[in-house]
């Protein structure tokens, strides 16, 4: 029995208060057909919810089964709605995107019946309605009628305690209303039927009771509940505990899922015309039952009502998807080409590990700062490795950062050898994580061509190379290469060569005279290499550089012979032993180098290793950088076998056994370094023929007729000058010797003016090239200069014709470019220039001449000559002046008193005239001094002391190509990956510290990763832009999101109706939020799964474009994980966007909700 009590309702709008209901008293039994009629507005509908909890009274209560309401919560309600009620509706109120079976589901849904009963249980509803054949159609698809019915089978379908129906024959024609009221009718028969109606004469028909309403009010009760009815029913429920009372109208939910028998085991769908009271109190008891569960919907029933209505609304549906989809589209965009990016540069890296190992050197400095104090410099910071003095100040003061100061005070001293014996002695910490460890010794191979016919044409190094590294000739031939060395030592690991370079045809070198040959990546060979190697004629070569140089027309000449792999396999090369270009002199003790000299070097390379080529090799499809490097690379055996051909040699054992004494010189090297050659030996040097010395002076007589004798006044005396006798005097020539000494000799040598790049102009000429080569150049101009000096000893007549007044220096520069080591030099210096060479010297060694050496040469000779005149002129001074004073001792007596005065002075001009008679004849005197040594050996000698100051017995010793296996001059780690890497660095800083805790600081190495420096460079430039790109695309994402959530809003509004028949049947206010939700869910996951579809049928056609294009594979790559995680994100930003609208649903009254259409 469900009994009102006191019920009181009222509706305020705007200032004005509507009582709906005035303290209602109204008692229903458990099975009967109440009718209610009354006027619009007289409060029937607002009773019908109060009594479906649809709403709530302002006051009053309601007992159900004698259980008070009043403490009922939200969830109380909804179950009783579930379990005990079933409305009908005067306009139906199905869910237009639900089929009818769908709909009549609900309710069981709600209540938690497993899906098999639940559809068993809703068909019988249906074929009780006489509607089973029409289950899988829509309600749009059925007439009136059938919609009514549709709903009384749903409001029927859970067994409820209580039917509503509001108006249910309203929209109905007489015929169908009149089936619709004998179908409730026969409901009511053991359940309690309430019906708002307008219709008195259908209520008259079919009701067993009748409660008309007025004004709020009961107006009157055909059919009241009597006491001895509340009696009976007292009696009947005594049984029951108020807890189980409570339980029977509003009980616990089981979980989700349970089995039907759990909550309603013995209900039945079929509706017989009458009940038998054991069987409804059967019904009753299950309903009772404290385990009965709460109304509840699953998640995937929301979802499900969710995606119905979206399949609904499907054009709607895809546009809030695309547009939820376009942030997503761009961060997955972004995220692809960001892991591709990554990855290519992560391969680059891995490759880089090959052109670019970890590299230690005798001396380094860190890399990495001098990059970034370069960077900060550029952007107008001060990175912190960097020391800044004071800002510009107010006094003008500008301030400075110490960047080469600080970075190069950090440059640090390894000491390879403790490096390679700690690792030789713990190779565990550095085999696993590395592919080789490659020794450098600081050896070059002098590779000669084998054919000498004409002349020993050096390949390697090369000096073409060199030359056409500068300027516009180097950036293109050489592709900016940093050596141009066509040769080339191979990395010592065979495994890491299979793995990135592969053997187009022969085999790989296995003994120290072979090697291979290596192409491009893509299996070519420039000719630039071609060139290097000797197979075209480079000559051509030195054409094209000369008019590149020149800023003329470069003129590529034609190339009829192919080169082929038979051709690659057929070369063979000269290796030539530093320490071989050294011949001993046998004049001074030293060594000279026969570089130049054209036989002996032909002599040599004959003598030399035959390099074969036994194989070419390229690298491996794929292969971003390159292992080797284009053109012939030998084994580390060659470099082996080198360093032992130097340390057999004479040379080398010679500078060993003394290590303290320059083995080209003779002298020490601190000699050499403090005084630069000043104490060259010139008795060795120079050769003086006194007889010849004598002859090249001479005395006039005549010159004392300017002595007038006469012009003394010696009447009275009689003067006897027998005593002077002019034959008498002799000049004692070897008194020359302290002029012409061997220090004054040396002195003037060495004072010599060096041959200079700024002031010959040659300069000029050589623009655009890089310090190296200048330097090569600088050494070959004053090779020059040391060369032309000992020409110019060795022929004094030479020297003549650049004295007096009309000096001839053209004529003396092409006698010396005529001979032989004239053009040795020359050939030199057009090597590293270029054809242009002979007008570049020609011109250079003018300007030397007369500006520089001549001046010099003719000022010390002069001063030479006066000093050797002065030198016999005090001997012809000293005898006269023993002839004048024998004669004046003679006739002191006759002229002391009469004359001494005027002969003092006429003795005065006596020895003034004998000055000016004595003459030195300097072609002569030239001719008197003789060169003991040949202008190459004087050339090689004085170039020695000129670059004395660049002399040091380990110099000595690279140059002769020595070195030590245990000492080597590089060491290059090749780790397997980023992670060995890591590995091996961790090694080395374990070695650091160790050496630190040992006390061996200066033991301590520091090494270069350029490649690290340079790609965690790239990947941070490209991981910032990425991420500024995301930041920008994320402002999409967000305004879809809000779009999404707006037209959830929309949804929530176009759905009200939905909310409210959900409430009815007993959805909380969770479920509907829940459905809300799952519609935000299933568009947030449409969008994502969209946005991911479309970024992987993109990244076909775009990898293609890009590899077509730049060759870089797979440059857009979405990972999956990256994949789902962007569509959680997807999914979650709907989530979050539809949270707000869909609380905004759960709040809606159901009853204004089922008003709405």
């Amino acid at each position: 029995m469900i009994e009102l009590r006191d019920i009181r309702k009222t509706y305020t709008t705007g200032g004005t208060t509507t009582v709906a209901l005035d303290d209602v008293n109204l008692r229903f039994r458990d099975s009967e057909f109440a009718a209610i009629l009354g006027p619009s507005g007289s409060g029937k509908t607002t009773m019908l919810n109060v009594i479906g909890g649809l709403d709530h009274a302002d006051s009053g209560d309601i007992v159900v089964g004698g259980v008070s309401t009043k403490d009922f919560g939200s969830k109380d309600w909804d179950t009783y709605r579930n379990h005990r009620i079933g409305f009908v509706f005067q306009s139906y109120n199905l869910i237009p995107h639900q089929t009818i079976l769908k709909n009549v589901e609900l309710a069981l849904t709600l209540a938690g019946v497993g899906s098999g009963e639940r559809r068993r249980r809703s068909v019988q509803a249906l074929e009780r309605v006489g509607l089973g054949e029409q289950v899988n159609k829509r309600p749009s698809q059925l007439s009136g009628g059938q919609m009514q019915r549709v709903a009384i089978a749903r409001a029927l379908v859970n067994d409820p305690d209580i039917v509503l129906a509001d108006e249910p024959t309203g929209a109905l024609d007489t015929v169908t209303g009149e089936n619709v009221m004998q179908l409730l009718k026969e409901v009511s028969q053991d359940r309690l039927v309430v019906m708002v109606t307008h219709n008195p004469e259908l209520a008259e028909r079919y009701a067993t009771r009748i409660v008309r309403f007025r004004d709020g009010h009961i107006e009157s009760d055909s059919n009241p509940v009597s006491d001895q009815e509340l009696e009976a029913e007292a009696r009947g429920e005594g049984d029951a505990t108020p807890a189980e009372e409570a339980a029977t109208v509003a009980a616990a939910p089981v979980s989700l899922g349970a089995a039907p028998e759990d909550v309603v085991p013995d209900q039945t769908v079929v509706l017989p015309a009458a009940v038998s009271a054991g069987e409804r109190d059967g019904a009753r008891g299950s309903r009772r039952n404290p385990k009965a569960g709460r109304a509840s919907m699953s998640f995937l029933t929301a979802l499900s009502l969710s995606f119905s209505n979206l399949m609904a609304k499907r054009g709607r549906t895809f546009m809030t998807a695309f547009a939820g989809s376009i942030g997503i589209i761009g961060i997955a965009a972004i995220l692809a080409l960001s892991n591709g990016v990554n990855n290519y540069i992560e391969d680059t890296e891995q490759s880089a590990l090959s052109s670019y190992p970890l590299t230690i050197t005798k001396s380094s400095f860190d890399f990495t700062n001098l990059m970034t104090a370069m960077g900060s410099m550029g952007m107008g910071t001060s990175s912190s490795s960097t020391t800044s003095t004071a800002s510009s100040g107010g006094d003008g003061t500008i301030g400075q950062t110490k960047i080469m100061s600080d970075m190069f005070a950090e440059v640090k001293n390894n000491d390879l050898g403790s490096f390679k014996s700690y690792v030789d002695s713990h190779k565990g910490e550095f085999a696993p994580y590395v592919n080789a460890i490659q020794y450098s010794y600081g050896v070059t191979p002098l590779v000669y061509e084998t054919d000498t016919s004409s002349g020993a044409e050096q390949l390697n190094p090369s000096k073409m190379a060199q030359t056409l590294q500068s300027g516009i000739a180097g950036s293109a031939l050489t592709g900016g290469s940093s050596s141009g060395s066509s040769f080339n030592e191979l990395v010592g690991s065979q495994d890491l060569l299979d793995s990135q370079m592969s053997v187009v045809a022969g085999r790989w070198p296995k003994a120290y005279d072979e090697a291979v040959l290596v192409l491009s990546t893509d299996g070519t060979i420039t000719d630039y290499t071609l060139y290097s190697l000797g197979f075209y004629n480079i000559d051509d070569m030195n054409k094209i550089t000369e008019d590149a140089l020149k800023g003329n027309k470069v003129t590529v000449p034609e190339v009829d012979s192919k080169f082929t792999i038979q051709d690659a396999l057929g070369m063979t090369f000269k290796v030539v032993p530093a320490s071989a270009r050294y011949q001993k002199n046998a004049e001074t003790g030293g060594w000279t180098d026969m570089s130049s000299d054209d036989a002996f070097m032909r002599s040599a390379v004959d003598k030399g290793l035959t390099l074969k080529v036994v194989g070419v090799v390229k690298p491996k499809d794929g292969e971003s950088t390159t292992l080797m490097q284009e053109g012939i690379a030998y084994t580390s055996d060659l470099t082996s076998w080198l360093m032992q051909q130097a340390a057999d040699s004479q040379i080398v054992q010679e500078q060993k056994a003394n290590p303290d004494v320059d083995v080209f010189t003779g002298k020490t090297f601190e000699e050499l370094q403090d005084s630069q050659g000043e104490q060259l030996d010139m008795g060795k040097l120079f050769t003086v023929d006194e007889d010849a010395l004598k002859k090249a002076f001479s005395f006039d007589t005549s010159a004392l007729e300017g002595s007038n004798m006469g012009s003394l006044d010696l009447s009275g005396v009689s003067l006897d000058v027998s005593g002077f006798d002019a034959n008498g005097m002799k000049l004692d020539t070897s008194q020359l010797q302290s002029v012409f000494s061997t220090e004054t000799m040396t002195k003037i040598m060495s004072g010599a003016p060096k041959f200079s790049l700024e002031d010959s102009g040659l300069a000029d000429a050589i623009t655009g090239i890089t310090d190296e080569q200048r330097q090569d150049i600088l050494d070959a101009s004053e090779k020059l200069g040391s060369s032309f000096s000992a020409w110019l000893i060795a022929n004094p007549d030479e020297v003549q014709k650049m004295t007096g007044e009309n000096p001839d220096y053209q004529g003396v520069l092409n006698d010396y470019l005529a001979t032989e080591e004239g053009k040795a030099v020359t050939d030199d210096l057009r090597q590293k220039l270029g054809g242009t060479a002979d007008d570049v010297v020609n011109q250079a060694m003018s300007k030397y001449l007369t500006e520089q050496f001549a001046p010099y040469f003719s000022q010390q000779m002069q001063a030479l000559m006066t000093q050797a005149a002065q030198v016999m002129a005090t001997q012809l001074a000293q005898q006269m002046q023993t002839q004048v004073s024998a004669m004046t001792s003679k006739l002191g007596t006759q002229l002391s008193a009469a004359i001494s005065g005027q002969l003092q002075s006429q003795m005065a001009q006596l020895q003034s005239s004998l000055q000016n008679g004595f003459k030195v004849d300097t072609t002569a005197f030239a001719n008197a001094i003789h060169v003991n040594m040949t202008q190459q050996d004087l050339a090689s000698l004085l170039n020695n002391y000129m670059n004395a100051q660049d002399l040091s017995y380990d110099s000595n010793m690279q140059t002769l190509g020595y070195a030590e296996e245990e000492q080597p001059d590089s060491i290059q780690v090749y780790p397997k990956d980023f992670d060995a890497k890591q590995k091996v660095l961790d090694a080395i800083g374990t070695y650091n510290s160790k050496m630190e805790k040992d006390g061996k600081s200066d033991a301590t190495i520091q090494y270069s990763d350029i490649a690290g420096t340079l790609m965690s460079s790239i990947s941070n430039i490209a991981n910032m832009i990425s991420t500024v790109l995301i930041a920008f695309v994320s402002i999409s994402l967000v305004v879809s999101s809000i779009m999404i959530g707006i037209i959830t809003y929309i949804s929530v509004l176009e759905r009200k109706k939905e909310i409210g028949i959900l409430r009815a049947m007993g959805a909380s206010r969770l479920n509907v939020a829940s459905i809300f939700n799952a519609e935000t869910i299933i568009e947030g996951l449409l969008s994502g799964v969209f946005a991911i579809a479309v970024v992987y049928v993109v990244e076909g056609p775009v990898n293609s474009w890009v590899y077509s294009w730049q060759g870089v594979p797979n440059v857009m790559s979405l990972p999956v994980t990256s994949a789902l995680i962007l569509i959680g994100i997807s999914v979650g930003l709907t989530f979050i966007a539809g949270i707000i609208p869909a609380l905004s649903a759960s709040r809606r009254d159901p009853v204004e909700a089922l008003r709405s259409e």
